[in-house]
């Protein structure tokens, strides 16, 4: 089992793909270690991805990505400015807002770093907001998606652990508002701290005229929660209704649709889906291969041996995904270790649906961490800005999404509680 892992990690560091890296591991630990047939591995890889509630995946990729390329976006973050952006510090706010209502439209965090960096960052500049500052913000701020529901991480959790995803979805509202008011905070400090200008209010017709363009924006988050938790449809269902609705409000309400723009979307969507779906064969065949190999059961006699306290465990997973966000992109970290972890979990007493939470807020902290943040990528080769500064920038904010990893760590009833109401 060493030759395997260590395998996984050397390919890792010279730079292999991932999917690469996790499927030559995991092949030599299913042919050589266990001797399985060669035909093991592709069914394997196929049954990993062959999951219904899977399905929702592409369809939120597709729907944020139709967001992203038919300019819905640009009016959601006008109205907020409008509201706020007077403020010291407002259009911080602004950007913070619009980036947890797109999450929450899109439930992709490279999609709204793209979509809200684009229109936001020239807007904060042109009122002296400190670069490197909003850049860190928005980057930060943009992975806010991955809590607030509907979220394509709470997606992958619930396939892994075949649990209910709207319970899923409904743990990560208060944790991700949490997150939203604390970067507000921060962000707001720092912007006053640099000295940035204040600009006019607008006046109530403005704010007005800003909220009916983005009106049909704000109205889809309660139409895809609201036909969950109504019951109309299921959450795969409830993002194809995304799809549609997405659809609708950019050809009829907007007219911004077109062909190119369209096509656009779905080749980006198609894209994103491959690459997700065949990481997810090759981490789910090296943890299928280690579970086979028993390093599960090891790790439960261990943890059983050391006497950890749930909590002391949870805290050491917490550890664990930050190290691992600095080299890895959440997929994989996700797929790798929470088949792994599960008996471990279940031995020690713990609410998979907190488990759920801690780990999404860990995978948030992992996008924007250095070296292979993708977010930080994404807002780096958005404004062709060297990827050091974008760190820098990011380093406030980032320690925001572990304080908020910690703080869901330790307080469980910010998971729990809305759950809990649901299930009543």
């Amino acid at each position: 089992m060493t030759i395997g892992l260590l395998l996984f990690v050397v390919l890792l560091v010279l730079g292999a793909p991932v999917f690469l890296a996790l499927t030559a591991g995991g092949a030599y630990l299913a042919l050589v270690e266990l001797r399985l047939p060669l035909s093991m591995l592709a069914q394997q890889m196929y049954i990993s991805v062959d999951v219904f509630v899977l399905m929702a995946v592409p369809y939120f990729i597709f729907a944020g990505n139709i967001m992203l390329n038919c300019g819905p976006s640009r009016y959601l973050f006008r109205f907020l400015d409008a509201l706020v952006g007077h403020l010291p510090g407002g259009m911080s706010a602004a950007a913070v807002l619009a980036c947890m209502i797109f999450g929450a439209l899109s439930g992709s965090g490279i999609a709204t770093v793209v979509a809200i960096g684009s229109i936001a960052l020239p807007e904060m500049l042109r009122q002296g907001y400190d670069k490197r500052s909003s850049m860190g913000l928005i980057t930060c701020s943009g992975t806010i998606g991955q809590m607030i529901p509907p979220s394509i991480y709470m997606v992958l959790f619930a396939s892994l652990v075949q649990g209910d995803v709207s319970r899923y979805f409904m743990a990560g509202i208060i944790p991700g508002l949490l997150t939203g008011v604390m970067l507000i905070v921060v962000a707001v400090l720092m912007a006053r701290r640099d000295g940035m200008r204040l600009k006019a209010a607008s006046d109530w017709p403005e704010r007005w005229t800003t909220f009916k363009a983005a009106f049909p924006v704000l109205l889809m988050p309660p139409i895809v929660l609201g036909g969950i938790y109504g019951g109309i449809f299921t959450p795969t269902e409830a993002a194809a209704v995304a799809i549609v609705y997405s659809l609708l409000i950019s050809g009829l309400v907007y007219r911004t649709l077109t062909v190119a723009n369209f096509v656009k979307s779905a080749r980006d969507a198609i894209s994103s889906t491959a690459a997700i779906f065949i990481i997810l064969g090759g981490a789910t065949l090296l943890a299928v291969t280690v579970t086979y190999l028993k390093l599960p059961q090891h790790l439960v006699d261990e943890v059983t041996r050391l006497g950890l306290s749930p909590m002391m465990l949870l805290l050491a997973i917490v550890v664990l995904y930050l190290l691992l966000g600095m080299v890895m992109d959440p997929v994989p970290i996700m797929y790798i270790t929470v088949p792994i972890l599960l008996p471990v979990l279940l031995a020690a007493q713990i609410d998979l649906v907190h488990f759920a939470v801690i780990t999404v807020a860990a995978m948030m902290v992992a996008q924007a961490t250095p070296p292979f943040g993708m977010a930080l990528f994404a807002m780096s080769g958005l404004f062709r800005t060297p990827i050091a500064v974008v760190v820098r920038g990011s380093l406030p904010y980032l320690a925001v999404l572990v304080a908020t990893t910690l703080l869901v760590l330790f307080f469980p009833s910010l998971s729990l509680l809305l759950p809990n109401m649901m299930g009543r």
